[in-house]
């Protein structure tokens, strides 16, 4: 891969862990309501902070995957250079 797919890699996973990180908020914030009290609500708000646990640290992880990524289009950012400068050099 160039490195321009490398970052573009990175990028994409930086945006899923967005999206992967506030996946579970809107439903996590629907039984904390007043309206929502019933005989199981302790069940499901417990169940709840545990997915939206999950999705953070699974955030997470993709995130470091995006660092990983971001560092290898680095390094292959260098070696293109490296190459076009080798192959500019007179001969």
């Amino acid at each position: 891969m160039t490195s321009a797919d490398l970052y573009a890699k990175a990028r994409d996973l930086d945006a899923l862990a967005d999206d992967v990180e506030t996946c579970v908020d809107v439903a996590w914030g629907v039984p904390r309501s007043p309206e929502w009290e019933c005989s199981n609500a302790d069940d499901v708000r417990g169940a709840l902070d545990q997915w939206r646990s999950a999705a953070r640290s699974s955030a997470g992880s993709l995130r470091e995957e995006a660092s990983r990524v971001r560092g290898e289009a680095g390094r292959a950012a260098q070696r293109e250079e490296d190459a076009r400068a080798e192959a500019n050099r007179p001969r």
